[in-house]
């Protein structure tokens, strides 16, 4: 970019100085993945450019009284899991009528002058929007004249919805996770060259800092001798809803360490910690909330998790084989169905089928292998690199 195309927002004639390109990061709190890959992206472009300046925004701490309320039906489907429901009114608002009334709702749950004057003061050149509330109120400003921002949205699943295009004509591009998404989007009108296939971002910066191995061994008093499966249970507080499972796989007799991760849900955790604790079991660790989840993915030989987004990419990234027990249905539907055609996956439907796999894996160790083979024919993730390369090359006004 030249200094004559940069100068009208970048250059300041008195100082003689390049000023730095303001930066949005802007998420909305409904599920942990839209959270995570805005963190790993504001995080990377912090720590690898210093010509930006960058501002981390939940959106959904600015929501009104109906905001509030939709994000407690999220959280009430998140903890009761009514996947015939969500599955339903997924594929019901997947079509441009029956999705109408979402740039509406959106403003009216999200819109007021707190989030106005927050999002004009810094005056972003570019924002990054990992949920399609988010890209739906920058584009509202941007034609109210309030801001005028570049907008990049990041489809944080394995496929595309209506609600994510909506806006399409206002969206300066997306970042997705990989051809098949992107085949989506031209399909439903998204111009090829909006469209940047990048991958999903990750947590790149701590990746290239994991600990070796036998520290981890260390850490979580394990022994290298047997296999780690990492199971993650607790992504929503208060919800019991993998508490099944968890007791299906501590009572079969495998030849394994299980560690079962509760993240912020300390109801389960101590559902789980007197579980263990009155059966005398030896090869189950219960941790709650962790930053240290990709040290112990290093040393993990299967994942059992729901297909959030940014679960399925951290294991694709770190090449470890899934057991995807079930979500919410809806988008996590789909990625589940990404990661079993490619054979990167299990898919279960309950604690009996479950219970079935898992003895196959122990019973056929090879299973695991060959899965493992195939995610390692995977090239490195460079999505967060990739993005902040391509926020450089854009001319702002």
């Amino acid at each position: 970019m030249t200094l004559l195309n940069y100068e009208k927002r970048s250059y300041n004639e008195y100082e003689g100085k390049i000023m730095k390109k303001k930066v949005l990061i802007i998420y909305a709190r409904y599920g942990s993945g839209h959270k995570s890959i805005a963190e790993y992206v504001a995080k990377y472009i912090k720590e690898n450019n210093k010509n930006v300046e960058t501002l981390l925004l939940d959106m959904t701490d600015f929501g009104n009284r109906l905001g509030k309320i939709s994000f407690k039906i999220m959280d009430w489907v998140s903890k009761k899991r009514p996947e015939f429901l969500f599955d339903f009114c997924y594929e019901l608002m997947d079509h441009k009528v029956s999705s109408i009334g979402n740039n509406y709702l959106t403003k009216k749950s999200f819109d007021n002058l707190k989030l106005r004057n927050t999002i004009k003061d810094f005056n972003p050149d570019i924002t990054i929007s990992s949920h399609f509330f988010c890209s739906g109120i920058i584009s509202a400003y941007n034609k109210l004249g309030i801001i005028h921002s570049k907008l990049l949205t990041i489809i944080t699943d394995y496929r595309t919805h209506e609600w994510w295009t909506r806006n399409k004509k206002y969206e300066d591009g997306y970042i997705v996770g990989n051809e098949i998404v992107k085949e989506e989007l031209i399909k439903r009108g998204v111009e090829a060259k909006k469209i940047y296939p990048f991958g999903l971002p990750l947590n790149i910066s701590d990746m290239n800092r994991l600990d070796d191995s036998l520290t981890i061994y260390k850490r979580y008093k394990i022994k290298n001798n047997k296999k780690v499966y990492l199971f993650f249970g607790g992504a929503t507080a208060g919800s019991m809803y993998y508490y099944d499972y968890f007791k299906t796989i501590c009572k079969l007799d495998i030849n394994a360490y299980i560690i079962f991760v509760c993240g912020k849900n300390n109801k389960l955790k101590n559902k789980c910690d007197n579980f263990v604790k009155n059966h005398e079991i030896s090869n189950v660790r219960v941790l709650g909330y962790t930053n240290d989840v990709l040290n112990i993915l290093k040393i993990s030989d299967l994942v059992i998790s729901k297909p959030g987004g940014a679960t399925i990419t951290e294991c694709l990234e770190m090449k470890v084989p899934m057991v995807i027990v079930p979500g919410m249905g809806g988008q996590e539907k789909y990625n589940a169905r990404f990661m079993v055609k490619k054979k990167y996956a299990i898919k279960v439907r309950g604690t009996r089928s479950f219970k079935r796999v898992i003895n196959k894996l122990e019973n056929n160790p090879n299973i695991i292998v060959k899965m493992k083979d195939r995610l390692n024919r995977l090239d490195n993730n460079k999505s967060v690199e990739k993005i902040n390369n391509l926020i450089n090359k854009m001319e702002v006004k």
